[in-house]
């Protein structure tokens, strides 16, 4: 039977899905992954055959899960993917030991402390360097040394009838493109997405192409106001919505969550970047096209006339 490895995953959406390469590296080495994290990643994860629990932020309900997890595994093996202390500290406590990188100050909380990479690499590279130093140091030989050049994620049945249970019930045309205007957040002081989002509305309709906007339950609001001209749907669940990004003839996103959930299923798709290094964070998918800089975000010619390329090219 193959070791379990108990994994902590990030607590944010794009971040949970790049580590996918990471936790493909972990069965293919000769152990099996069991999830932990946010809520949402369940139902996002749920095509990748991987046992779940939930972690909900209640200190003491989650180490009180992670404790019988602890000996329901018989004190299993456990990997840290994100960087915080708190997350080392609910481990050790429920005798899982953890392997991850000694930040945060919990070099003494680790049983197996992995060296850090260097600073300025991607996240899907830094996480896959977490994986891949655990295996190690467990003493088993990595099946491959660098992370595949997409994520990989995986639908179920479920996804893909729900995305065409949506196509039907609000009449959304055999070709359409999925829009996020919203990025939640400030980065270094920064809004997070593309302001000018409603502009590309007219272009897709011109071509054909419907613009649908679905965005989650607390970012309807400001989806609303920022690209008001869309088609707007309720909000649905994660796994819907992946499935929905690899029917759509393109997604346009900011760095953010929707982003890496289009990336996940190879999509094609614009991302629109402004604030953030797409070095570090951008979409790990080779359909992907980035628009913008740090700290430059692209025109709306340039955006306009990248998407009219993308979608008339033969």
């Amino acid at each position: 039977m193959n070791p379990i490895v108990v994994c902590r995953l990030p607590n944010h959406v794009g971040d949970c899905c790049m580590t996918l390469p990471s936790l493909r590296l972990l069965e293919a080495s000769g152990f099996t992954p069991y999830l932990v994290g946010k809520r949402f990643a369940e139902d996002l994860m749920l095509g990748m055959g991987w046992r779940f629990d939930p972690i909900e932020g209640h200190v003491s309900e989650d180490l009180q899960r992670l404790h019988y997890l602890s000996e329901q595994l018989n004190k299993p093996l456990g990997l840290l993917f994100p960087n915080s202390f708190g997350s080392a500290l609910q481990f050790r406590l429920a005798g899982i030991r953890a392997a991850g990188f000694p930040t945060d100050g919990r070099f003494l909380l680790l049983d197996q402390k992995v060296p850090e990479p260097e600073k300025n690499i991607h996240e899907v590279e830094r996480f896959f360097a977490a994986a891949l130093g655990a295996i190690k140091a467990w003493g088993k030989e990595p099946a491959w040394t660098e992370p595949t050049k997409d994520l990989g994620l995986k639908l179920i049945t479920r996804h893909t009838a729900g995305a065409k249970n949506l196509i039907e019930k609000f009449h959304i045309p055999e070709k359409f493109a999925l829009i996020a205007p919203i990025a939640r957040g400030v980065h270094h002081g920064k809004v997070k997405h593309w302001t000018h989002i409603n502009c590309v509305v007219k272009p897709l309709r011109e071509l054909g192409i419907e613009p649908i906007v679905l965005p989650s339950p607390d970012e309807a609001a400001d989806a609303k106001v920022a690209c008001p001209d869309a088609t707007h749907l309720p909000p649905t669940n994660l796994g819907t919505y992946a499935a929905l990004c690899k029917e759509a003839q393109l997604v346009i996103a900011n760095d953010s969550g929707i982003s890496h959930v289009a990336a996940a299923v190879g999509a094609r798709q614009i991302t629109l970047i402004g604030v953030t290094d797409p070095k570090r964070t951008g979409p790990w998918n080779p359909n992907a096209i980035v628009l913008g800089e740090e700290n430059h975000w692209p025109t709306r010619d340039q955006v306009i006339e990248k998407i009219v390329t993308l979608l008339t090219e033969k």
